[in-house]
């Protein structure tokens, strides 16, 4: 029988050590003092709240970064976050299908930061300052004595309060027993939920030693234990060793796995490729069964160009047949989509409900930054919306 002797618990100590050394990098919060200005990442860490610091992982060099989306992070002299950019080839890029957090408005985000307040400014691909997310020109957080996020509030070029797309104008948080507890309120004062299709209103945050979101539970208006309609309760969010956000599990108040909030199953799964990119999304039911989400999809495929923009995307229904199909095209400099095409399983355009009946849609671009869109049938003539007629 194998015995342990003090080499053998030193020799696995010590490789315990250069396993976390090499993870390390893979997720940054924050550059020390010494290092570069900047850093790069293919991607952020998911966020559900903004009341957590964006993260960059899948770290790539400053070389690899010219041809490939990515974020470009800025640090001020004291290790802080001052900029981030969403660019390829040095020039600031839109989403190009690429979805990572539901806290990222614009290609470029600018933070400043005073005594007691932290202030965030949004600005388009053309890095001109713009109002993001609905209305909002500044989202000011409020920080306590210790340096903490307790608040945060959104305000227009005027300086006026004003609400989000979510119809929330100010975040509060309190920190208890290790916990954060968030409400969201809109200019009447009234609590808001989550995002308008996540109806946990009051809720409790629980991150783990590595400050990754790992609980969302749901104490509704009362501040207690509530199900929201769906009898959804709590949201358990797991990510794998890089930093992916990989699955969700929902369970009620008491713990019990349920099927429910807007995807209506018990478990989703996104799935990554080597560089971090969504490849695929499936749903589970509460017995490990796979399960269609709400919207009818069984199984979402999406490719990428080898920059990191996506290529295609696919969604299939419960007996594997295509459903809906997209290809993406860019412009030369990959910056802009130029086509968004339907295509069906012989790789034509078709007519698609995603493009509201059209085949194809095409984006011409104006010097303010703009597009016009243009809709075309499969033969690629104009597309024109079918009339609908009018009760009398």
């Amino acid at each position: 029988m194998f015995s342990w002797n003090k080499k053998h618990v030193l020799f696995l100590s010590a490789i315990m050590v250069l396993v976390h050394i090499l993870s390390v990098p893979l997720m940054v919060q924050a550059a020390p003092k010494s290092a570069s200005s900047h850093k790069y990442f293919r991607h952020i860490m998911f966020r559900e709240s903004p009341y957590a610091p964006y993260r960059g992982i899948h770290t790539i060099s400053e070389k690899a970064s010219q041809n490939n989306a990515h974020y470009q992070f800025s640090y001020d002299e004291k290790g802080r976050i001052s900029e981030i950019r969403y660019q390829m080839n040095n020039q600031l890029i839109n989403g190009n299908e690429v979805w990572d957090s539901f806290i990222w408005f614009s290609p470029k985000v600018a933070i400043s930061y005073h005594k007691d307040k932290e202030i965030h400014t949004y600005y388009d691909a053309q890095n001109k300052q713009i109002s993001a997310h609905g209305k909002v020109y500044r989202a000011v957080y409020a920080l306590d004595k210790k340096g903490k996020r307790v608040g945060l509030s959104f305000f227009d070029e005027h300086a006026k309060p004003v609400e989000s797309a979510w119809h929330i104008h100010r975040y509060e948080w309190r920190h208890e027993n290790g916990k954060v507890y968030e409400k969201r309120f809109n200019l009447n004062n009234e609590q808001q939920p989550l995002r308008p299709e996540f109806t946990f209103y009051e809720v409790e945050l629980t991150y783990d030693h590595d400050n990754k979101l790992s609980f969302v539970k749901n104490l509704g208006l009362a501040g207690k234990p509530t199900n929201n309609d769906s009898g959804a309760g709590i949201d358990r969010i797991i990510y794998d060793q890089h930093g992916n956000f990989t699955r969700w599990q929902v369970y009620d108040k008491d713990g019990n796995p349920v099927e429910g909030n807007r995807p209506m199953v018990h478990m989703g799964e996104h799935l990554y490729d080597e560089f971090g990119n969504k490849v695929g999304l499936r749903g589970y039911d509460k017995f490990g069964q796979r399960k269609a989400f709400s919207w009818s999809a069984f199984e979402h495929k999406s490719t990428y160009y080898p920059n990191g923009n996506q290529k295609s995307h696919k969604i299939f229904d419960e007996n594997a047949r295509l459903s809906r199909y997209l290809v993406i095209e860019y412009n030369q400099t990959n910056s802009h989509i130029l086509w968004l095409k339907s295509l069906d399983e012989k790789e034509l355009l078709s007519p698609s409900p995603m493009l509201g009946g059209a085949a194809a849609l095409k984006f011409d671009y104006q010097a303010n930054g703009g597009a016009k869109r243009t809709l075309f049938n499969r033969d690629l003539t104009k597309y024109t919306p079918k009339q609908t007629e009018s009760a009398e």
